[in-house]
């Protein structure tokens, strides 16, 4: 019972499952150090020419912060939003509705969607063909003329 049945399976396969960076997230992660290596470099770079030029450890410390802050992207988090907005109006206009704007770049390289529609398969009716109790198999009445509630 419980982890042992088919659906206790699937539950602890599911439930072990990460939450995986999506493309963009990997994509800006190494922008983000990429830039960051930069700025650090630039930043140690001027600080070592304000040291030889005869600036004051405060004033070479005031540039090194200065070069590192003016590295920075500040339009960056404006840019991505803006670009997942616009593919997730043009997603829409296909019918495809995304609540997470993370989740557009994902869905937008993605070629093919399988789904299972299962109200088609059964017509929106379950029926139980066979039955297991007390360690024993019955077949179960799936006729038209049964009834019940």
């Amino acid at each position: 019972m419980g982890d042992s049945t088919m659906m206790g399976r699937i539950a602890t396969l599911t439930s072990g499952l990460e939450a995986g960076k999506t493309p963009i997230a990997i994509e800006i992660e190494h922008f983000i150090h990429l830039i960051t290596s930069v700025a650090i470099f630039h930043g140690v770079i001027f600080f070592g020419l304000s040291i030889i030029l005869d600036y004051s450890w405060l004033e070479a410390v005031i540039f090194l912060i200065g070069i590192i802050v003016a590295n920075v992207p500040e339009g960056l988090l404006a840019a991505v939003t803006v670009c997942l907005t616009l593919t997730a109006k043009r997603m829409a206009r296909k019918n495809c509705l995304v609540k997470n704007l993370a989740a557009v770049d994902t869905l937008d390289s993605t070629s093919t969607i399988c789904s299972v529609k299962t109200g088609t398969l059964t017509q929106n009716r379950m029926t139980v063909t066979h039955l297991w109790f007390d360690k024993t198999t019955y077949a179960a009445d799936t006729s038209k003329e049964q009834v019940g509630d």
